[in-house]
């Protein structure tokens, strides 16, 4: 059940004294015309009769439109005619820019000069003013108050907490109704688009989290965005790009459907904005080439709101300190959609075009770790009475390795910039400063987090199969964080035979992952593990285990490498991987 401010509380979980039925009680009663006990967290007739009690907060009193499916004679959305199509001067006549409002990215992947170009050349208006969400009474019409810094974050945090947002039910996507704010009109989807929607929860979620896909965060992403238009249709944007991929490997042509037509914003909260940035890097870093430009960008983009709008202090601040009263679902949700930004500005850092955002936080590494341990009771705090006991039970068990998680964002931060700082120049492996500072965090990793690594080395016949999903969020966590050992040691010139054992645990590791392999951290993990191990059934179990994208690519620079007479690494890989023309 979420949790809201103090004050908020007190006042549901007063019993009144005069007569007549509860103001404040639970909708489960108010539907029977009850008077309602106001225990908390659930009341007591609830409790005695064994109902599903539903707090009152939980009642959206926003305006919803409904985002209906198409008839079947009119399944096909609109589509935007492209460039090659028109011409430039018709297709820049289709964009109107406005100073008003905010004009977001063109998911276009059949146009890809258009791609984001957009959103990133109006990056500055989003960074230097933070726009108030737009209070329920006003209209839709009206054009929102903009704000700065700390009145913005007031503002944001207020709302938040009289105004619950509104939830699309765990995207129940059998049902033809999906619930979301997209203005007077609503937002309509294609059968396509619906259908992505379902993929992105069944499909897309798997490459991204190893948590279960129902009560994942991407899920969850989603569910808290539901207010947003434009956040859906990032959504179903990235999806489905994610389903032409899929086609491009199994020999499928591309449905040509992944592009959104662009969304005028006259609101932008803390949520939109940050979700809209996730969903930029999730499509910028999965295309066919990557764009390094659009990456470096995105990432100053990311960088000028944070500082403008001070969310990251804001969200670290003690609560008892901060003038605001934010909610702490609010507050833990948005701590781990920051550290979902970081984690996605980092892992864009491999193809060479430096994060500004990963500095950003390299800088700050007490708020990051701060983040994180207020991200911890996120699932809890946010899903409410939905979540299930057993999920609940996880997140305690895991929850160092969410601490884990972070660290491991700081270590491939810094390695990926020593490993790029290498590149093409062996005099600087020796002589490079980093070296002592990265050896002694990843001491500091093994020590602080000694038990998460000897669950892996323990018998298989240990544990038993209560556990074995636990296990294998561990794995997932080891396996990384060796690959990264392993990267490290490889560039800074150590040894043979230490690189070697660290291989050796990474394969200790990684047959405990097996059904999360697609997670693409851990795709990655296996593209250095296959450039280093010499075993040929290692190497041929590791090349069936790797997504079409990363296997031709891999094949390609390692034929390429080896006309050259050169080893092959991961930043030679990222480098083909961004290669504009696609040449490998």
């Amino acid at each position: 059940m979420p949790l809201h401010d103090s004050a908020q509380i007190a006042k549901a979980g007063k019993r009144r004294s005069k007569g007549g039925r509860s103001r404040l009680g639970c909708l489960t009663c108010r539907a029977k015309h009850v008077k309602c006990d106001e225990r908390l967290p659930v009341c007591r007739r609830c409790e005695r009769l064994r109902l599903d009690c539903s707090p009152h907060w939980t009642q959206d009193h926003g305006t919803r439109s409904s985002l209906r499916i198409l008839p079947p004679q009119t399944l096909q959305p609109k589509r935007r005619i492209v460039a090659h199509e028109l011409g430039p001067a018709l297709q820049d006549n289709h964009i109107q820019r406005s100073d008003d409002d905010l004009q977001w990215t063109i998911f276009d992947e059949l146009s890809g000069d258009t791609v984001s170009t957009l959103f990133l050349g109006n990056t500055d208006s989003v960074s230097g003013t933070m726009p108030q969400w737009e209070h329920p009474e006003t209209p839709a019409q009206t054009t929102a108050t903009f704000l700065r810094g700390e009145e913005a974050m007031s503002c944001i945090a207020t709302q938040s907490s009289s105004q619950p947002l509104p939830t699309i039910n765990r995207l129940a996507l059998p049902s033809t109704e999906l619930l979301v704010h997209g203005g007077p009109d609503g937002l309509i989807l294609g059968h396509e688009e619906f259908g992505a929607l379902r993929h992105y929860q069944d499909e897309f979620c798997k490459v991204h989290t190893s948590k279960t896909l129902a009560w994942s965060f991407p899920v969850l992403l989603l569910e808290k965005a539901s207010h947003s238009s434009l956040t859906i249709r990032c959504a179903v944007a990235v999806s489905l790009q994610d389903l032409d991929m899929r086609r491009r490997a199994n020999g499928f042509p591309p449905s040509g459907a992944t592009e959104v037509m662009h969304q005028p914003a006259r609101t932008v909260d803390h949520i939109e904005a940050l979700a809209t940035f996730y969903f930029q890097y999730v499509y910028l870093t999965h295309r066919p080439t990557i764009n390094k430009a659009e990456l470096l960008n995105l990432s100053g983009a990311v960088v000028r709101y944070l500082q403008a709008s001070s969310i990251v202090e804001a969200l670290t601040r003690p609560a008892s300190a901060s003038a605001t009263a934010m909610s702490p679902s609010l507050r833990s949700f948005l701590s781990r959609l920051l550290l979902w930004v970081y984690r996605e500005d980092v892992y864009a850092t491999g193809y060479g075009c430096s994060g500004k955002v990963a500095r950003y936080f390299s800088e700050r590494p007490k708020l990051i770790r701060r983040m994180g341990v207020i991200s911890r009771p996120m699932y809890q705090l946010n899903w409410g009475t939905r979540y299930p006991t057993e999920q609940r039970l996880d997140d305690v068990f895991c929850a160092q390795h969410l601490d884990m998680l972070v660290r491991l964002i700081e270590l491939e931060s810094e390695i990926t910039e020593f490993g790029w700082s290498t590149m093409g120049s062996d005099s600087t492996r020796t002589s490079t400063a980093n070296s002592p500072h990265i050896e002694e965090k990843m001491s500091r990793i093994e020590l602080d987090f000694s038990a998460t690594f000897q669950m892996i080395t323990m018998p298989d016949d240990n544990y038993p199969t209560s556990v074995s999903s636990l296990v294998q969020g561990v794995a997932v966590f080891v396996t990384i964080y060796y690959a990264w050992k392993l990267t490290y040691h490889r560039i800074a010139g150590m040894p043979e035979d230490k690189i070697q054992d660290v291989l050796s645990l990474l394969m200790q590791a990684v047959q405990h992952t097996i059904p999360k392999i697609q997670l693409k951290d851990l795709q990655r993990a296996l593209l250095v593990a296959v450039m280093e191990t010499r075993n040929p059934i290692h190497k041929e179990w590791i090349m069936s285990k790797l997504e079409p994208r990363w296997k031709a690519i891999l094949s390609s620079t390692l034929d390429r490498d080896t006309r050259r007479g050169r080893r092959t690494t991961i930043w030679t890989l990222h480098e083909c991987a961004s290669d504009i023309n696609g040449n490998w």
